[in-house]
């Protein structure tokens, strides 16, 4: 089924027509816009659609940054990073779709899993993949997405939550420390305090404390780019401890839902610095699990490679 399919973050949108081939779907008409650049989703939309080349399909699904509220006509999402809502009933309606979902984006993100080639994503934690066994997918990105895929009944079935919004987990003494800093500012501190854009700013603002420093004004591009490049020690040490606090909510994911499927690690941020995993202890914090420490060895972990694949989601959502 040809579709329009549409990822909304909470920096960008991507919108393409998504086709049918093989197992998954080629994407065409693929455009990524700056969502500051519109003071809502329906803007965006009919931007990119003025720019088709081809015919509209009328059907879609929209995969969106947030937890989902059921209404009368269908669905909505609240996008609290943009001040955005978007609601399917709504925007079937203005845009004349004779179909259309709303779904969250980490949903969409889980749904495309079983669709993914080796190409896709690079293998951490090479052990065998449990068939049949749930699969679970986590990212900092402008937030921090969590979603699960379990199989039944010859059928996938995701669970969609909101992961990014529970507590963060301490596993050292420097990690307490971190948490006791960050509780200053806010309490309690949840995942996506830290584990995000803006949090990995959090963050470094809370090692420089712990150093006896003052914070610079940096973005998290500045945070991450000093910290690859060696320049600032405070940054460096900063995306160590984004490793390490991502390592201990990509393992209390796995138990959660059992994902000897696999862990699968998207978002934007990890892409960028991937390169220092080996010098972390994510799998350390991963593993580190107390007495079912040995059935975690079980569990393999993939990072995404940086992709669309929640859009490739979106047009699975449209299979049912």
């Amino acid at each position: 089924m040809t579709s329009i399919v549409a990822d909304i973050g909470g920096t960008n949108a991507r919108f393409a027509i998504a086709k049918p081939v093989a197992e998954s779907y080629r994407l065409e008409a693929l455009e990524v816009v700056d969502c500051k650049r519109f003071d809502c989703f329906d803007a965006a939309l009919r931007y990119w659609l003025e720019g088709l080349a081809q015919p509209r399909p009328e059907k879609a699904c929209i995969a969106a940054a947030g937890p989902l509220e059921r209404t009368p006509s269908g669905s909505s999402v609240y996008m609290t990073n943009l001040g955005w809502r978007i609601d399917a009933g709504e925007l079937a309606k203005a845009f004349s779709f004779t179909h259309l979902e709303l779904i969250n984006d980490f949903a969409a993100l889980a749904q495309s899993l079983p669709r993914l080639s080796c190409t896709d994503y690079s293998v951490l934690r090479d052990v065998p993949r449990v068939p049949g066994a749930p699969m679970a997918v986590l990212g900092p990105g402008t937030g921090l997405g969590v979603a699960g895929l379990a199989e039944a009944d010859g059928r996938y079935h995701v669970l969609a939550g909101e992961g990014g919004h529970a507590n963060l987990t301490v596993s050292t003494q420097r990690e307490l420390q971190l948490l006791q800093i960050l509780m200053q500012k806010r309490t309690p501190v949840f995942n996506e305090w830290v584990l995000s854009g803006s949090g990995l700013v959090n963050l470094y603002r809370a090692v420089c404390v712990l150093n006896g420093q003052t914070p610079e004004y940096l973005t998290p591009p500045d945070v991450s780019a000093r910290g690859l490049e060696g320049s600032d020690p405070l940054c460096r040490e900063t995306l160590l401890d984004f490793l390490n606090f991502l390592g201990s909510a990509a393992g209390d994911t796995a138990l959660y839902l059992g994902a000897r499927g696999g862990v699968f690690l998207g978002g934007g941020i990890l892409p960028r610095i991937a390169q220092l995993l080996p010098e972390s202890a994510f799998e350390h914090r991963f593993l580190s699990k107390g007495r079912v420490a040995k059935w975690m060895e079980a569990v393999p972990v993939y990072a995404l490679n940086t992709g669309y694949q929640a859009l490739i989601g979106a047009a699975v959502q449209l299979e049912g």
